[in-house]
């Protein structure tokens, strides 16, 4: 095989800028396109020191292959596209889509397991790539959380068609090789039934057990005991998979007639299934990125801020009530107005307040959003009783004792207007909860 560098000019049109993996078959480069001046990906087919010609015949066919049958499927969303094959010296160079991201197996490593809705929406775009490609007739038999991207665009994307067999294709495995990763693998495929579309659904649920759980199902320390559990053993009770249990479960029954169709998994998933032309290419966002850190952080320096206000809140009522108590009469009707006026007045504001807990991202939990809640609440309303005692204190200075019917009045009239205010804040929640529908 002809050593690459960066540098290097493939086909005179793509330039090498940086390796970003490599695999049995090959590595994976960063290229610019020097015609169209935009970035793409370009796979180099690895041929081994040693190989038989028969091996190194095999490869080549394989590299063809996956071209074509990727080719067949490049305007589908979901799945990477490949843009061209260019041969040098002999070997085929595959140009393909550039994903900025990284593979679902990167991200497990790093981030750790995926959260049960981030994994559901990662189960039903898998499920929709890989209803179009048996649609088309494709069976990839190389599911497995290296083959799939997680754009950081949200997009979900099912790469590395090199092991998949059209209806049409002829047979290219050698007798006693392993197309496919093993632990990923249905058993049936071991077993020696081959290009099944039912196996593919079972390397799926492999793959999304390990994106919620964090390893591999059937992952153990040599490969003859990994097939061994392939073939034997049933995966462990998921813990982490919360809603998805029934669908993995399902998908690594070990009887393929007893897995679901992809329509039936994706309605486990819960997405209703397509009826129509699967949509093109860059027309939906799967997932929501996870929000940066800086911004993970402003939210729990908000949380705090707001309970300890509403520490500040209780202590104000506190205060306020010990100064009114001197004030008020209760023998007096207007004094008792004042007092239902300065009651009332700090429970409204108190559930205006309270209602900023509605802007507290889920992620951070039911518990989280009722404490934020609460210590609002005490905050407005304390903070209204400590007004409604500086008011008293005016009204006091300014108007004789017995003169209650304009401290009345006034009271009454900041009632009109919160409930006004709380009446108009109720109507507006109202009508942002109703669905909106695009135009």
């Amino acid at each position: 095989m002809t050593t690459t560098r960066a540098g290097h000019v493939v086909g005179g049109r793509y330039r090498l800028v940086a390796e970003l993996g490599s695999g049995g078959f090959g590595r994976v480069w960063q290229a610019r396109d020097e015609t169209l001046d935009v970035e793409v990906a370009i796979k180099e087919l690895r041929l081994l020191p040693g190989t038989s010609q028969a091996e190194q015949a095999e490869r080549l066919a394989r590299a063809t292959r996956e071209a074509r049958n990727a080719a067949r499927l490049r305007t589908y969303e979901n799945i990477v596209a490949i843009h061209d094959v260019v041969v040098e010296d002999g070997l085929p160079w595959i140009v393909m889509e550039l994903i900025d991201g990284c593979s679902l197996n990167e991200h497990i490593k790093t981030h750790g397991p995926l959260p049960v809705e981030r994994a559901a929406n990662v189960a039903v775009a898998l499920l929709e790539a890989i209803g179009v490609a048996h649609r088309e007739g494709v069976v990839h038999r190389d599911i497995k959380p290296a083959n799939v991207m997680l754009a950081k665009n949200g997009k979900v994307l099912l790469t590395d068609f090199g092991t998949a067999v059209h209806s049409t294709d002829t047979t290219l495995t050698a007798t006693g090789m392993f197309v496919g990763s093993p632990e990923y693998m249905a058993p049936e495929r071991l077993r020696g039934t081959d290009g099944l579309p039912a196996s593919d659904l079972f390397s799926l649920g492999a793959t999304l057990y390990q994106a919620v759980e964090g390893v591999s199902p059937f992952h153990r320390d040599t490969q003859t005991a990994t097939l061994t559990a392939v073939l034997l053993e049933e995966a462990p009770a998921p813990q982490q998979a919360g809603q998805l249990t029934p669908l993995v479960t399902r998908l690594l029954d070990k009887d393929p007639d007893k897995r679901p169709t992809v329509a039936e998994a994706l309605t486990m998933a819960g997405e209703q299934p397509a009826t129509h032309v699967h949509p093109q290419r860059d027309t939906k966002i799967l997932t929501t990125p996870e929000p940066p850190k800086w911004q993970r952080k402003g939210v729990a320096v908000m949380i705090a801020i707001i309970v300890a206000l509403g520490v500040v809140g209780l202590m104000n009522l506190g205060v306020a009530w010990d100064y009114l108590e001197d004030y008020l009469e209760p023998g007096d009707p207007a004094e008792v107005a004042m007092l239902v006026a300065i009651i009332v007045d700090a429970l409204f504001t108190g559930v205006l307040c309270a209602g900023i807990a509605r802007f507290i991202p889920p992620s951070a939990g039911q518990t989280v959003a009722v404490v934020v809640g609460v210590a609002a609440f005490l905050f407005g309303g304390g903070a209204t009783a400590s007004a409604f005692d500086g008011v008293a204190e005016i009204l006091r200075s300014t108007m004789l004792r017995d003169d209650g019917e304009s401290a009345a009045t006034i009271s009454l009239t900041v009632i009109t207007i919160i409930v006004l205010i709380a009446a108009g804040w109720a109507w507006e929640s109202r009508q942002s909860r109703r669905p909106h529908h695009a135009t």
